[in-house]
């Protein structure tokens, strides 16, 4: 009995002091993932706007934004484009004016509680994703389909930062979004992943995280994420979860100097939703900046992801540009 008995007791002591670790490690990682610092949003360049929007957000929230259309008699599409953390629809222009003047119709629109959209109390956007963005861009999503201007068109999604991880969500869930352009995106499991990776030594000693396993090292962030979620009364939205409902090609354009979402994390995004060569990683350029970089070749990379993508809808669709 006392040979069964010692077993027993030290994988009980084991268990115990795993649970008090994931305890302890998981709340200073639910304090790195509420606490990281905003990464900088972009300043407007342009107060132009074709058409002031609003959109019927659920529970009677009004979403704000605007549409900026092609002078162009026919356009060729439609572009969603949405927000990094902290900007609003005004700084559209600064990455899609390519899109308009070569025959585009551009359409942003605030999240709630960001820009001049209404807020709900309570919630205070951070850097990751949650159902409340997914669920705006669906009411954006059904607007658009109301819209006999629009309907028609086929619809690509532009995001920056925050806005290109929402991008990229949405893609997984609305089969209607024909190709997706991310600027400086991510998901929240790869870019925290990296963080915990840089910063781990505010968890444990180095020494000792190193050689934890990668699954325990998962779960523990899994409970970290969980008890962020309870906090901000919120859920996160994790593509990984589902990347193999990403149908449509997608750009990720990434600054080879950007200290926050690293071409590393970049790569990672790529290879979770499988898509080969479909990396862009700017020389020089920081975070949210590759267009500021060098304009025009990011304006032909974009225009030819959104021309060959839609080409190929109204290929299957029997329909001319």
């Amino acid at each position: 009995m006392i040979l069964l008995w010692f077993p027993l007791s030290l994988i009980a002591i084991l268990l115990l002091a795993d649970f008090c670790y994931q305890q302890y490690a998981s709340r200073r990682i639910q304090k790195l993932i509420d606490g990281v610092q905003p990464f900088g949003s972009t300043t407007a360049t342009s107060s132009d706007c074709t058409q002031k929007v609003a959109v019927p957000g659920p529970d009677g929230l009004v979403l704000r934004g605007c549409l900026n259309c092609t002078s162009q008699k026919n356009a060729r599409g439609l572009i969603l484009f949405l927000a990094e953390l902290h900007g609003s629809h005004w700084t559209a222009m600064t990455y899609c004016q390519g899109l308009v003047v070569a025959g585009f119709h551009v359409l942003s629109v605030d999240f709630r509680n960001q820009g001049e959209s209404d807020s709900i109390p309570g919630y205070v956007p951070i850097h990751w994703v949650s159902e409340y963005e997914l669920d705006d861009v669906r009411h954006i999503l059904e607007w658009i389909s109301n819209n006999d201007q629009l309907n028609t068109l086929p619809l690509g999604l532009l995001g920056v930062s925050r806005g290109g991880a929402a991008a990229l969500a949405a893609a997984c869930r609305f089969p209607q979004i024909a190709a997706v352009v991310s600027d400086s995106g991510f998901t929240t499991l790869t870019l925290v992943n990296e963080f915990l990776n840089k910063f781990s030594r505010f968890v444990v000693p180095d020494w000792f995280f190193s050689r934890l396993p990668r699954w325990h090292i998962a779960e523990t962030l899994r409970q970290a994420l969980r008890r962020s979620e309870r906090k901000r009364g919120c859920r996160y939205v994790h593509p990984e979860k589902e990347p193999e409902s990403m149908k449509c090609p997608v750009l990720l354009i990434s600054g080879r100097r950007d200290s926050y979402v690293t071409p590393r994390v970049t790569q990672r995004v790529s290879d979770l939703i499988g898509q080969i060569d479909c990396t862009w990683i700017v020389d020089k350029a920081k975070h949210n900046r590759p267009r500021s970089m060098d304009a025009e070749e990011y304006d032909r990379r974009v225009i030819e992801h959104f021309s060959n993508a839609f080409a190929a809808v109204r290929a299957v669709n029997g329909t001319d540009e």
